[in-house]
C-alpha cells in the first residue's frame, strides 16, 4: 500500500496485478508505504478504512481517494497456480507441482480450500463486505497502460515500471465445466472485474 500525500490518493496492493514494480517504481515518492509482509504490503481496503484512513485523517481533512488494479479471475488464478510452482515452495502444502490447473482450480472451488489453493478473493480485497463500499477507481490489469497514466497524472511524474515478482510464463488451460463453475461460484469477482476501468476516469 502506498499512500500519496499531496495528491490525495491511497494505492491499494491487490496481490498478483504488479504491485511490487509498482512499489518499486514509486515508494520513494510516497508519503506512507506498507511493504515486505504480506499482511501490511496488501492491506485490503476493509482494513484501510478501518484503521490506515482514520490514521491519515489525524493529520489531514481531505479524504484519500483509493485505487487499485484488478485481473480477470481465471487469469488472476493461473498467475498464482503458476507462482507456487516455484521450487521455493517444494515439498510445502502451498506448492502446485506436480497438479494441474485444473486441479487447482478444483482446489479453489473446495469448501475448505487445500493449502496450495487458498488464495483468497480479489471481491473481498477490493470491497468492505458489511457496507458494501469498494476501492474508488479499480482498473482493469490488462489496462496496465491507462492505469499508468492515471498515476502520471495525478502525481504529476511519469511512472515506469520494471518487471519483478513475475510468475512462470508458460500457458495454463481450464475445462470448460470448471470454467462455469468457476464464473457461477465467484460470479462477484467477475462482475467487479467487468465494471473495472479501462480508460482513465473523466
Amino acid at each position: 500500500m502506498l499512500y500519496f500525500h499531496q495528491a490525495g490518493l491511497a494505492f491499494l496492493a491487490t496481490p498478483k496485478t504488479g504491485s511490487t514494480a509498482i512499489e518499486r517504481a514509486l515508494s520513494a515518492k510516497a508519503d506512507i508505504v506498507f511493504q515486505n509482509d504480506p499482511n501490511f504490503k496488501h492491506c485490503i481496503f476493509q482494513r484501510y478504512q478501518w484503521r490506515v484512513e482514520k490514521a491519515i485523517l489525524m493529520f489531514t481533512d481531505r479524504v484519500p481517494e483509493t485505487v487499485a488494479l484488478i485481473r480477470a479471475p481465471e487469469d488472476w488464478l493461473s498467475s498464482w497456480f503458476r507462482f507456487r510452482h516455484g521450487a521455493w515452495l517444494d515439498g510445502k502444502p502451498r506448492s502446485t507441482r506436480g497438479l494441474s490447473f485444473d486441479e487447482f482450480v478444483t482446489g479453489y472451488l473446495d469448501d475448505p480450500q487445500p493449502p496450495f489453493a487458498a488464495v483468497g478473493r480479489q471481491s473481498r480485497f477490493l470491497t468492505h463486505p458489511k457496507t458494501g463500499a469498494r476501492v474508488q477507481h479499480i482498473f482493469r490489469y490488462d489496462a496496465m497502460p491507462a492505469f499508468l497514466d492515471y498515476l502520471s497524472a495525478r502525481l504529476g511524474l511519469p511512472v515506469e515500471l520494471e518487471r519483478h515478482n513475475v510468475s512462470p510464463d508458460w500457458a495454463v488451460t481450464l475445462s470448460p465445466a470448471l470454467r462455469r463453475r468457476l464464473q457461477e461460484r465467484f460470479a462477484e469477482d467477475y462482475a467487479l472485474y467487468d465494471s473495472a476501468l479501462t480508460s482513465a476516469p473523466g
